[in-house]
């Protein structure tokens, strides 16, 4: 009998099941892949493009904001305890380049005749406010000692709040009839023979005769002006060390509506600040980044309180 054999077939590869991928398919894959990715790229550089560019608007706003609000704050305030021939608004006009814009306020309701003729160029450093002998001149006698203390009662005023203010002050000395003024700084009064004692030794830069009826104020000054992008306050004429408010700012505008219905860009120290309505102020900021540079405006109007009570 004869048995039949069995042989086992030779096993080959089957490549047809093959789970692998063709060059083609790779390079298909690999472009829809960096095609993803640098549209992802291109979505969040321009996400952060956007914040850099929001960041930076608002960092401009917000100075310019805050500009705005220190202006304004002074410019309510300008004229308190003024009368109306004292130049409390005064604004000049910079034509292509920044306004200079110029406020004033009393700091107490007491204020000194000038009773002895001051004269340009000299050094005089004794400021007569009152005269109680020969001819006195137009309210220039002295003031009653009301409490007894031998003081009267207009040099007391101002010897309590220089010893309160640390034991000087500055003054302010102004001519009605040219609009000329000038600080000064004294230390001491004389109850006997009614004068200031001025401590800053030097020239009168202006004449204050007697016959225009000069007077002296315990004056707040601040004069906003532009410097290099710096919006800066000069407090009581100390041109030497300004303030530096906000930075980043290109130029300062400001306009005065008047009652009469005009607009003007000049306001002199003749001219009658209770005839303000409002004044309008204009601040330009810029920022450099990511080499470019963004500017910004913006424009406020402020009503000053004090001429309402004129």
């Amino acid at each position: 009998m004869e048995r039949s054999s069995t042989r086992r077939k030779p096993c080959s590869p089957n490549f047809g099941n093959t789970a692998g991928l063709t060059l083609i398919e790779m390079l298909v894959a690999m472009t829809v892949t960096l095609a993803i990715s640098a549209g992802a790229l291109s979505i969040a550089l321009a996400g952060r493009n956007a914040y850099v560019v929001d960041r930076n608007r608002t960092a401009i706003n917000q100075n310019l904001r805050n500009g705005i609000d220190f202006v304004g704050l002074d410019v309510r305030q300008a004229g308190e305890r003024l009368p109306t021939d004292f130049p409390a608004v005064e604004l000049i006009d910079g034509g292509s380049g920044p306004d200079t814009l110029i406020i004033r306020r009393s700091i107490i309701d007491t204020i000194l005749p000038v009773c002895k003729t001051i004269n340009g160029g000299s050094s005089t450093d004794a400021i007569f406010v009152a005269k109680d002998s020969g001819s006195i001149p137009a309210g220039c006698a002295p003031v009653p000692d009301d409490d007894g203390d031998g003081w009267p009662e207009n040099l007391e005023d101002w010897r309590d709040y220089r010893v309160g203010t640390g034991g000087e002050a500055f003054a302010f000395v102004f001519n009605p009839a040219t609009g000329d003024g000038e600080f000064f700084t004294y230390d001491s009064e004389d109850n006997s023979r009614f004068h200031l004692h001025r401590s800053n030794s030097g020239a009168w830069q202006n004449d204050y005769p007697v016959a225009d009826q000069p007077r002296i104020y315990l004056l707040e000054q601040r004069a906003f002006q532009v410097s290099g992008e710096l919006l800066q306050v000069v407090i009581n004429g100390a041109t030497a060390d300004p303030v530096n408010l906000v930075t980043n700012i290109v130029d300062f505008q400001v306009s005065i509506d008047l009652e009469d219905g005009s607009t003007v860009t000049t306001l002199g120290p003749t001219d009658d600040w209770t005839e303000i309505v409002s004044v309008e102020v204009a601040l330009d900021g810029g920022r450099a980044f990511s080499g470019r540079t963004m500017n910004r405006s913006l424009t406020t109007r402020f009503f000053p309180r004090n001429v309402l009570s004129r």
